[in-house]
């Protein structure tokens, strides 16, 4: 059935996080966090560990503390300064780098190991870097981020803001892998007006050492040859780069006035190269948008509330060495118009309709009275406050009023050129047939007007390249009549779900459908045949194979009404060898049964092994048959023991989090606030002998008990149960780790 990938809903809005809402970066929540350092003289320690390493402001060593989050304590985490202008030796509200696993391996909160805490600098306001960030999530990869409130040794220090990293686990996230080139944008000594990270082409390889922060094994040769196709070929430039993704990425920069990136000094960014040979580029550091940064790259003089509200949409189109990812895809006619229908979706989506606004006082409501009781911060509560609204201080200390700027730069763009131009409308988009067979053929259609070009935008996988092929008005592709404003093309199917949109332009101007495509698209779902039904990447204790050995596994469910003959079929986790793994002569899966592979690599062992295993932290599946095509396929996340992912209802539903029904129909689905956020106690702590757990509400999955080296020295599988007890007597003195969940506690044994 068509539908949209994300809903536009104001309530899915409010959340803007992917996975589930339970999560270290929920803008809804105001979380405590409480470092308490191991030595009375942290301050110094740090200031010195940040001078270390001259020109970042943060160094590279930490010092150990306790961590605790939300009442949770985490035992010798890895504390420093970070930042570059915004750490200050001087301060007392410094931004903070936290490494959960630091010293005890695997220890996290929520999944996440790192912390990265920034503290609002240069923005009375306080919420431009949340907010500008919740807003891009609508449309592109990148961080999210949420509020703290922060003690340090007991200390009150102010409000933060909590800011994802962007790392491996983020990488793998969003791409699927992290083992690619990847790079921060960040030159190793800044030049005020100089090219910086801006992607020009050098002939030395030896310079991108010092004009970016390389955080992969290497890739430096693979950026210098996107750089040079951006300068000097243009015209597959999408070989080698997501343009739409970096279409995306300079309008929500140009749009909230986010000067301190790409635009204005070439730097605040990262590059990865995708599995799909293509370059994405991520937004980072946005805390001085909405015009807190008062350059644009060119100016002398600090730019004024005026130059603000007016700075072209199209600065630097002509700078080609300066900027040449601006210059370069906004010379190509459609890449500019694409650009622009971004900026308008924008502009129609969070500034015309005063959304931004709303989810600004939002923030300052979550956070207003905890900034009232703030004693180290730059600004005043005040200022705090009238900051949403207007311009606080003059000259070089101007920070523009987030009303104040956008009221304004809204009606200047409306008077652009650009902005003005009838779009191409699309409408009454259908599939024909809407529940088709697999490997059949669909006819997509919609209706136009003011088009002159029409393109269908397709794929089967989210981590592969759209294809785009041309959509006609003249009679011959199930179009109806010629002429008749019906465009339509072909798309012959996989068995798995096809994804699209369509764009369509004339001489002036463009359109998507859906508005924020390609991040966003529409989705035809064939009927569910043959099809991967549940997996477990974490088997404890679910269920053994005929050796005894709790492996991976993975169920098969034949939908159809007749047996299915496997000889020749695939399964995979490789997307480059789809035929990683053959189902032997004679395998068979009956009408509305189940059929279970162990994923285990012991190949020679009696019944279906596959020669390879599932990683438990997520990665892709696939089902192919004897002519590689895909059957089905599901891109699974990280599970915690015991816990499966398959689909619901049984066969033909979306993928979620299970308890486990192997070789039986999925019926249960996880509570997933139970698996993330398990709230329990424990009690005598410290203790000597018998040892209780009490969690608020009833949980199923796996109790651990670590020493502070990372251990293991218990483990134990809770069915339904609010509380367990345990003897400690045999166990050495010192402090060990409860882990329910992902939840962590200390226990300190006498």
């Amino acid at each position: 059935m068509q539908h949209l990938k994300i809903a536009l809903t104001m309530l899915l809005l409010l959340v803007l996080s992917r996975g589930k809402a339970q999560n270290l970066f929920n803008i809804n929540t105001l979380r405590t966090i409480e470092i308490n350092f191991y030595d009375a003289n942290w301050d110094h320690i740090l200031d010195s560990l940040a001078t270390l390493n001259v020109g970042t402001g943060s160094g590279t060593q930490r010092i150990l503390a306790e961590v605790v989050i939300d009442g949770q304590i985490l035992d010798s985490c890895g504390v420093r300064y970070k930042g570059n202008s915004s750490m200050d030796t001087a301060a007392v509200k410094n931004p903070f780098n936290i490494d959960l696993n630091y010293v005890i391996a695997g220890q996290e909160f929520l999944g996440k190991d790192k912390i990265k805490l920034a503290n609002c600098y240069t923005d009375p306001s306080m919420v431009r870097e949340a907010l500008t960030y919740e807003l891009a999530n609508q449309y592109m990869d990148c961080p999210r981020a949420s509020f703290v409130k922060l003690l340090v040794n007991g200390t009150f220090i102010g409000i933060y803001t909590n800011t994802e990293s962007i790392d491996n686990e983020f990488l793998k996230s969003f791409y699927g892998d992290s083992n690619n080139p990847f790079f921060k944008c960040d030159p190793v000594s800044f030049q005020l007006f100089g090219d910086n990270s801006n992607l020009a082409y050098h002939v030395d390889t030896l310079v991108y050492d010092t004009l970016y922060d390389m955080k992969s094994d290497y890739g430096t040769t693979e950026l210098q040859t996107l750089c040079f196709n951006l300068e000097n070929n243009i015209g597959i430039i999408e070989q080698y780069l997501d343009v739409d993704r970096a279409l995306w990425f300079l309008a929500v920069s140009s749009a909230f006035v986010h000067n301190d990136g790409y635009t204005a000094f070439g730097h605040n960014y990262y590059v990865y190269k995708m599995t799909n040979g293509r370059w994405s580029i991520i937004l980072w550091d946005v805390n001085m948008s909405f015009g807190g940064l008062l350059w644009n790259g060119s100016n002398f003089l600090p730019l004024g509330m005026s130059d603000l509200e007016s700075q072209d949409p199209y600065l630097h189109q002509n700078a080609v060495n300066f900027r040449p990812l601006i210059a370069k895809l906004l010379s190509v006619p459609q890449y500019k118009k694409m650009y622009t229908a971004h900026y308008k979706t924008i502009l129609a989506e969070n500034i015309a309709n005063d959304f931004y606004l709303q989810r600004a006082e939002f923030m300052n409501d979550l956070i207003d009275q905890d900034v009232q009781n703030e004693q180290y911060n730059a600004y005043t509560f005040a200022q705090f406050n009238d900051n949403i609204y207007n311009n606080v201080g003059v000259w070089f200390d101007l920070r523009p009023g987030l009303e104040a700027l956008m009221v304004p730069r809204l009606a200047y763009l409306d008077t652009l050129p650009e902005f003005q131009y009838i779009q191409p409308t699309i409408s009454n988009i259908s599939s024909d047939p809407q529940q088709p067979l697999p490997f059949s053929t669909v006819t997509i259609s919609a209706e136009l007007t003011d088009e002159t070009n029409v393109i269908l935008g397709y794929r089967f996988n989210q981590r592969d390249i759209f294809t785009k092929v041309p959509m006609f008005d003249d009679g011959v592709h199930n179009d109806g009549l010629a002429g008749d404003g019906i465009y339509a093309n072909q798309v012959d199917l996989s068995g798995v779900d096809v994804q699209y949109y369509i764009y369509a332009e004339n001489a002036n101007a463009a359109s998507f459908s859906p508005a924020r495509a390609q991040y966003e698209f529409y989705t035809i779902s064939p009927q569910k045949g043959l099809v991967i039904n549940e997996l477990s990447a974490v088997n404890s204790s679910i269920v053994s194979d005929q050796n005894g050995e709790y492996d991976d596994w993975i169920e098969l469910y034949n939908n159809s009404n007749s047996a299915i003959n496997l000889t020749g079929y695939h399964l995979s986790d490789d997307q480059g060898n789809l035929s990683k793994w053959t189902f032997p002569t004679g395998a068979n899966i009956l009408s509305n049964d189940y059929l279970i592979i162990w994923a285990d690599r012991d190949t020679f062992q009696t019944g279906l092994h596959a020669n390879f295993k599932l990683a438990s932290s997520g990665e892709q599946l696939f089902l192919t048959n004897p002519i590689s095509e895909i059957v089905d396929m599901v891109e699974f996340p990280g599970t915690t023991d015991d816990i499966t992912y398959g689909r619901f209802a049984n066969g033909i539903g979306n993928f979620t989090l299970l308890y486990p029904s192997f070789n039986a129909e999925n019926t249960t689905i996880v509570n997933t606030k139970k698996i993330e956020g398990v709230n329990f106690k424990i009690y005598p702590n410290p203790a000597n002998g018998l040892v209780n757990i009490e969690c608020v509400d009833t949980y199923s999955g796996i109790l651990e008990l670590y020493t502070l080296a990372g251990q293991l020295v218990m483990q134990e599988k809770l069915t339904d149960s609010k509380s367990y007890s345990f003897n400690v007597g045999e166990f050495k003195s010192g402090i060990y780790i409860v882990r329910i969940g992902n939840q962590h506690k200390k226990l300190v044994v006498n």
